[in-house]
């Protein structure tokens, strides 16, 4: 305030040397004046150039919030042009309460065709059961990111093809260092702790910017998350891709497709698929090939699977599941139904891929 009647005093006071210099005319009082005036005049025009740059120097490099600012994040997301980024076990703007607004808020920036890109924790991983512990245990912090991948699956298969090309989400399976909600250059970061809750109402949360230390180290933390191989899409976090190497015979006699994606989910350190065309084809593979203990087939992944108890390096076998006899079946089912939602009444088919016995020695 101070500073603004201090600017408007001499802009008074240049305008009245001014004038007052144009009255006296062409005498060496008048040129004083002028030349007086013209440079308060020149101090005022410096002087509000100066200012945001001023204000700016005032403003704290971070500013603390107790709980997390939802609506000032929403108001950056709709006022950014530049790319929004998010980071954390999951956003808490996809908590029940909150989804609302933010997808809206979400929705137009996609359609203004602003990038986005959202980093949530694997509902597999061991560090979504250390979230849970962190919680308390009181919350399955697995069921809750299921739950909102889910979310986001429908929410995102309704954008438009425009729309779709901006928005991306990926899975990763490492606690991150911190979370991080981005919108242009402005930050909001905080840090994972014993006793944080899940809608981060008792947690510190540092509003800042990336140029500053703190935002510039979680904005790397986070493109280094992103462009890590063991990160995988949500593509593939729907549907794993694999090689089936089917047999000679049946390959000739009823050319099965090699290559697929499918659904899958784990549990106990187990990898369970879920495809009916799959297990059709194992099926009639079986046929073609009788075994008395049933058939398996060889089968190669293209990258790891989280949780999935598998060196990287045995050979992988692929078989069908027998939900009727199978005493893991309801962990089975249970872990298909949080990842894709209950199967109504058309059950699954389901498969299993495990590693082949070691060779007795």
């Amino acid at each position: 305030m101070r500073y603004s009647v201090t600017i408007g005093a001499l802009i008074a006071i240049s305008g009245l040397v001014l004038l007052w210099a144009r009255v006296a005319g062409q005498t060496f009082a008048g040129d004083l004046l002028l030349n007086l005036g013209a440079t308060v005049a020149g101090a005022v025009v410096t002087a509000i150039a100066l200012q945001p740059l001023i204000e700016r120097a005032q403003t704290p490099e971070v500013v603390v919030h107790l709980t997390f600012p939802q609506a000032r994040f929403l108001d950056s997301m709709s006022d950014t042009a530049g790319r929004i980024k998010i980071m954390g076990a999951w956003p808490y703007g996809m908590e029940p309460a909150l989804r609302r607004a933010f997808l809206e808020v979400l929705h137009r920036a996609v359609n203004a065709r602003v990038p986005v890109q959202i980093l949530v924790l694997d509902p597999s991983s061991d560090a979504a059961r250390q979230r849970t512990s962190d919680m308390g245990g009181n919350q399955d912090a697995s069921a809750a990111i299921f739950e909102v991948l889910l979310a986001f699956r429908r929410w995102s298969d309704a954008l438009s093809a425009n729309a779709a090309r901006v928005f991306e989400l990926k899975v990763f399976s490492a606690l991150p260092p911190a979370r991080l909600y981005l919108a242009g250059n402005r930050a909001i970061c905080s840090f994972f702790g014993d006793a944080d809750n899940r809608e981060g109402s008792n947690v510190r949360h540092y509003e800042t910017t990336t140029l500053s230390g703190l935002g510039s180290y979680v904005n790397d933390a986070f493109d280094r998350l992103w462009d890590s191989p063991e990160t995988i899409t949500l593509t593939e976090h729907w549907h794993v891709p694999l090689h089936v190497d089917w047999p000679p015979e049946i390959s000739s006699s009823s050319s099965p497709e090699p290559d697929r994606r499918v659904g899958y989910a784990v549990t106990g350190g187990g990898l369970f698929l879920s495809d009916q065309q799959l297990l059709f084809d194992l099926g009639q593979a079986a046929v073609t090939r009788p075994h008395p203990g049933g058939i398996d087939v060889p089968v190669r992944l293209h990258h790891r699977i989280v949780g999935f108890s598998w060196d990287g390096q045995r050979p992988l076998r692929l078989a069908a599941f027998d939900r009727a006899r199978d005493p893991r079946a309801d962990a089975v089912t249970a872990a298909m139904n949080m990842k894709y939602g209950d199967e109504g009444q058309v059950r699954r088919s389901l498969l299993e891929i495990r590693p082949a016995p070691e060779p007795i020695r």
